[in-house]
């Protein structure tokens, strides 16, 4: 079987393989290491060049209300990972007290609704966090990885209170007494995602 195969021109072989899917390949990578190196180089092509692998992935925020699209940038060979960038303004979160607070996102994938559901994953902002701190934070679980910011923004001082009627303030600035504390304001910017070949080919 072994000679068989290498007898085989390789470029037969990469062109019999652009027509297997991810799953097709990924058991082959798995079965036969003859055959490893072209079924890598055909996943890395798929994963990384072809244009509907483009908006494949992605991550839903709850807090954010909306998807936020995966672009790939690499496969590494080595690991079996492929590497995503994410393009998305900081989420602001806002909470009255200084707690862990957690963030419930979600790994979506193109023409499956369901498969946010049943893929979730938690971003805690930990208590504790000084003013104007950013801390990288790492999620990682069987079927993905996240790289993320997170920034305490600082609290801003209590506006004073405006007479509409006359148009000033009834008083100082540092005479003002807030009706309640300024809430705690963070932000939130996933900068990376990682898939392993495993959640790539299921």
């Amino acid at each position: 079987m072994n000679a068989l195969l290498l007898s085989f021109p390789s470029e037969i072989i990469t062109q019999v393989f652009s027509y297997l899917t991810i799953k097709d390949l990924a058991r082959i990578e798995c079965t036969c290491k003859l055959l490893q190196s072209f079924s890598l180089s055909e996943m890395e092509r798929r994963i990384i060049r072809e244009e509907s692998s483009n908006d494949k992935w992605g991550i839903l925020v709850k807090i954010h209300l909306g998807e936020i699209k995966a672009q790939p940038i690499r496969f590494d060979t080595f690991t079996k990972k492929a590497y995503f960038s994410i393009f998305m303004d900081p989420v602001n979160i806002k909470t009255m007290f200084d707690h862990n607070r957690l963030i419930h996102c979600a790994l979506t994938k193109k023409d499956d609704e369901s498969y946010a559901t049943n893929n979730k994953f938690v971003i805690t902002v930990e208590k504790g966090m000084t003013e104007g701190r950013t801390i990288q934070v790492d999620v990682q679980n069987e079927l993905c990885q996240v790289q993320a910011e997170l920034t305490r923004l600082p609290t801003p001082p209590p506006s004073p209170q405006l007479d509409e009627k006359e148009n000033y303030f009834k008083q100082p600035l540092d005479l003002v007494t807030p009706l309640a504390p300024a809430p705690l304001t963070y932000t939130l910017q996933i900068t990376e995602l990682c898939l392993p070949l495993s959640t790539i080919a299921a």
